[in-house]
């Protein structure tokens, strides 16, 4: 026999209402009443007896949503199962968060009468459930105040779905009790990422058989805001079936607590600057890791002691007065401190110490905040330096750079009046004495167009070995019987490009400067290796730059210097000399060469303990160039035609006179536009060029291009004092093109002269603009 089945059925349709009646007539007895607006249903809610609705999604007047609204505002739990002709899968998950119990396409009605038994029945175990916990509800009233006002969530889970939740459940995730109770499972109010640990570490487990749990997860409110919580979970019985009650805490704020005071505990221990915590009487409460680095004391050693264990007895007591009168008044200090590491180096650091207060502002600790700026303030001194040095140099240069002109005048004269005087006599002795002290204010300018980085190289690809074996015979007699010297020379040191006469500069320049350190005696040792510098180096070399160089070292065993000796090594005319024993030019030299090719200088001494010079120059990988010996002076006369182009007329006229006097056919101008004009003139006759490198209106590069172009065979020689544009005319000479340094003497002119007309022309090539004259 069939049940009988009074069906609510919502919709616009006639014909449809009757189609799903035909289709229960399989299982059922059916009786329906079709309605198509919300007040027709109210009216049919109102005589009651219905097992069922069934409502279409979309009609003009009505809808399956408001129908299903309609009914939950009448609290009428019967099935309501969704039918409609064009819903899709949006449309279904709609409709089933809504409320709908189930829904079906209207073309596909096979599945309609097994849903009616499902949803019969299961209102059938609803309103059991409902039954058995309005008893259980009457059993435990004593108890339901203490649950409903409890400020910890409360639930019962059955079947996975809530079948109870207290208020304060329902807060921590923003949903009412009715919309958790008998409709949400757990599982609903976990985030994705924690679904699966919660439901095989916490509810099938319980489910299982474990009696209690306590667990930790992630939830989602309702606003979609993620929280963390906790939860204790027992397995119990309701109306004999098992279920699972338990309590649920959120830890949101406490874990946001605890993981700020974690991310705050993280910075300060992985904090590049020092941290240290000291209580009121100034013992050490904590150390941050950078502390141990900077000081080289371990957390032990430094925790329980006073921090005046790094002090390094170079700052006064009225110091530490001031700072610790400032921390105790409340106020923050702010300063540098030169502080001792635990393996006696000194360092400095700049730092900020205050006062820790309680929540009634008492002062309960300090803390200071320190950077170690020891390498800062090295780089600070050392461009500090720098920028004087270069001042000084730049001042130096442009001296002897006037003195040049002065000084090739005075001493090619001088040579030409000894030379037309009779040996021994009165008047050559003068002469002679005039020579002498050009001489010497020519060694002056040079040293200090070496300081100031503006002598013209003529850089050879050089064996360091050689150099310093070549200079040792010389070397021995500068340094007297009294003084050792020892020479500990690698033998596959690399290549250095410089000019010869510089290295020997470099060399001679130390070991005397060794000599003069060395007054009781003792050993001066020179010594030759490679080696490569890495960044860890020029960190802690302020000027230096990584890369393969070759060294040499000059070390002596003698006074020593002290930091302040140290920080003005280099400055000219700065010596520690008694007066007459030295120029103070020596060292700035050194400098200068060094500098000017590349290098880098690094200087190691104490006082008493003796110093050490390692000079830094680059390697280079190149074949080493054949060095020609100086040729000895050649008495005979030239026949050749020379155009000389200098624009200082008493440069000018020496040179003139000599050449002429050597036998030599001279052609000369101070203007380089007028000599292009003698030279078209006498282009067949002239055989060499002899040019100043700049001068006004036209440099001599410029000149020498212009008429090699004319005269393929020309040959060119260039002299010049210095050279603003350096680098540019030491492009020029390293292809081998003749120069001549001024101030020269007139031997040197002759036999530079003879030298440039017996080699190889100049080429023609691009226009090379000089520096001064």
């Amino acid at each position: 026999m069939k049940h009988a089945l009074r069906i609510l059925i919502v919709d616009d349709s006639p014909e449809d209402a009757a189609l799903i009646a035909r289709q229960l007539l399989q299982e059922f007895a059916p009786s329906y009443e079709r309605v198509e607006t919300a007040e027709e249903m109210s009216l049919a809610l109102d005589k009651g007896g219905w097992h069922l609705v069934v409502s279409d999604w979309v009609m003009p007047r009505f809808s399956g949503l408001a129908a299903l609204q309609l009914l939950h505002e009448r609290e009428v739990d019967i099935p309501f199962i969704m039918v409609s002709g064009q819903m899709g899968e949006d449309v279904a998950v709609e409709a089933m968060r809504a409320g709908a119990h189930d829904f079906l396409i209207k073309d596909h009605l096979s599945r309609l009468v097994p849903a009616i038994k499902r949803e019969l029945n299961e209102a059938v175990v609803r309103r059991e459930r409902n039954l058995a916990e309005d008893a259980l509800t009457a059993t435990e009233a004593r108890f339901q105040s203490l649950v409903e006002q409890s400020l910890v969530g409360i639930f019962l889970l059955q079947d996975d779905i809530f079948t109870y939740v207290n208020p304060k459940f329902a807060e921590v995730f923003g949903y009412r009790q009715d919309q958790l109770t008998e409709k949400m499972s757990l599982l609903e109010l976990v985030t994705r990422d924690d679904q699966i640990r919660v439901s095989t570490q916490f509810l099938r487990p319980l489910q299982q058989g474990s009696t209690s749990l306590h667990f930790s997860f992630r939830g989602r409110r309702q606003d979609q805001q993620r929280i963390e919580l906790e939860v204790n979970g027992t397995r119990t019985q309701l109306n004999g079936s098992p279920a699972v009650i338990g309590t649920l805490l959120d830890v949101t704020e406490r874990k946001r607590a605890e993981e700020e005071l974690s991310k705050l505990w993280r910075a300060v221990e992985q904090s590049p600057v020092s941290i240290v915590i000291t209580d009121l009487a100034g013992r050490i409460e904590y150390v941050n890791p950078r502390v141990a680095e900077v000081t080289g004391y371990s957390e032990t050693e430094l925790v329980g002691q006073n921090p005046r264990i790094l002090k390094s007895g170079t700052m006064g007591g009225d110091f530490y007065q001031n700072l610790w009168q400032t921390i105790s008044s409340g106020r923050e200090w702010h300063g540098e401190l030169h502080n001792r590491k635990k393996n006696g180096d000194l360092f400095w650091e700049s730092g900020c110490i205050s006062a820790v207060k309680n929540s009634e502002g008492r002062i309960t600790h300090f803390v200071a905040v320190k950077e170690d700026i020891t390498e800062r303030k090295l780089s600070v001194d050392h461009l500090r330096q720098v920028q004087k040095m270069e001042a000084i140099g730049q001042l130096a240069g442009g001296i002897a750079h006037d003195f040049n002109n002065l000084l090739t005048i005075i001493n090619g004269y001088s040579t030409l009046i000894i030379k037309g005087l009779e040996p021994g006599t009165p008047m050559r002795k003068e002469a002679e004495q005039i020579l002498r002290a050009g001489e010497r204010a020519a060694d002056l300018t040079r040293q200090l167009l070496s300081f100031s980085r503006r002598q013209i190289q003529e850089p050879k690809v050089l064996n360091i070995n050689t150099q310093v074996q070549s200079a040792e015979k010389m070397l021995r007699r500068l340094i007297g019987e009294h003084i050792e010297l020892v020479t500990e020379l690698a033998t596959e040191v690399g290549l250095i490009k410089m000019d010869p006469g510089h290295v020997e500069q470099v060399i001679m320049n130390l070991v005397v400067n060794a000599r003069d350190a060395s007054e009781n005696g003792g050993r001066i040792t020179i010594e030759t290796g490679n080696c490569q510098l890495d960044e860890d180096f020029t960190q802690q070399h302020p000027g230096s730059v990584a890369g393969s160089y070759v060294r040499v070292t000059v070390r002596d065993q003698g006074q020593g210097m002290s930091e302040e000796v140290k920080r003005r090594l280099f400055e000219p005319f700065f010596t520690t000399k008694e007066m007459g024993r030295g120029t103070g030019l020596g060292l700035a030299t050194v400098y200068g060469i060094v500098k000017q090719s590349g290098g880098y200088i690094d200087v190691v001494s104490q006082p008493g303990q003796g110093a050490s010079f390692d000079i830094y120059l680059p390697r280079v990988y190149q074949p080493a160039d054949t060095l020609k010996r100086p040729a000895s002076e050649d008495p005979s006369r030239g026949n050749h035609t020379i155009l000389v182009v200098e624009d200082e007329p008493g440069v000018l006229n020496l040179v003139v006179h000599t050449l002429r006097k050597r036998g030599y056919q001279v052609l000369e101008t101070t203007d380089p536009e007028l000599g292009v004009e003698i030279f078209e003139e006498n282009q067949n006759q002239i055989d060499m060029l002899l040019t100043d490198v700049v001068m006004p209106f036209m440099s001599g590069p410029t000149l020498a291009e212009l008429l090699t172009r004319k005269k393929p065979g020309l040959k060119v020689l260039f002299m010049s004092g210095h050279a603003e544009n350096r680098a540019s005319l030491e492009k020029i000479l390293e292809q081998g093109v003749p120069f001549l340094p001024k101030p020269f003497a007139s031997d040197t002119l002759i036999s530079k002269v003879k030298e440039t007309l017996a080699g190889s022309p100049l080429q023609p090539g691009p226009e090379v603009s000089g520096g001064s004259h």
